[in-house]
């Protein structure tokens, strides 16, 4: 049973090195850093990597803990043939997590490789809420190039 554990231990903190040392190394461009809002807004860069790299950081953690919603992002992809991502829900996090989002092959194959990416806040109470009564955060959108 110690075996198994230490084995699953050494195995998770091979896939932390791993990904501390991506994170490190790895050459990223930054595609812009938006506010979460209850509105659709797109990143002021296009981009043709399918690995990308979220950071959220809290404006207010006093904001966030106490009185005010929380919420998540929707990250779509919009391509230049006016096909739509389906939207990829992004939970608020505290270190900057890699994903990968794939282009679809149908896509790809015709050549549409560059697309600019948008957010919008994602949460139950959105439908109801105003956009001050959330507690505001950063999406910055990195991709790996």
């Amino acid at each position: 049973m110690l075996t198994l554990l230490l084995v699953a231990a050494l195995a998770q903190y091979k896939a932390l090195a791993l990904l501390v040392a991506l994170l490190a190394v790895a050459n990223w461009e930054s595609l812009g850093e938006l506010t979460v809002s209850n509105s659709w807004q797109f990143f002021p860069n296009e981009a043709l990597s399918q690995t990308f790299r979220i950071t959220t950081t809290i404006q207010n953690l006093d904001d966030w803990n106490k009185w005010k919603f929380r919420s998540a992002a929707y990250l779509r992809f919009y391509y230049p043939n006016s096909d739509v991502s389906p939207p990829y829900y992004i939970k608020v996090r505290d270190l900057p997590t890699i994903y990968e989002f794939q282009i679809p092959q149908v896509l790809a194959s015709q050549g549409y490789l560059l697309r600019t990416p948008a957010i919008i806040r994602a949460s139950r109470y959105l439908p109801l809420t105003p956009n001050d009564m959330f507690a505001q955060w950063n999406f910055k959108l990195e991709a790996f190039s």
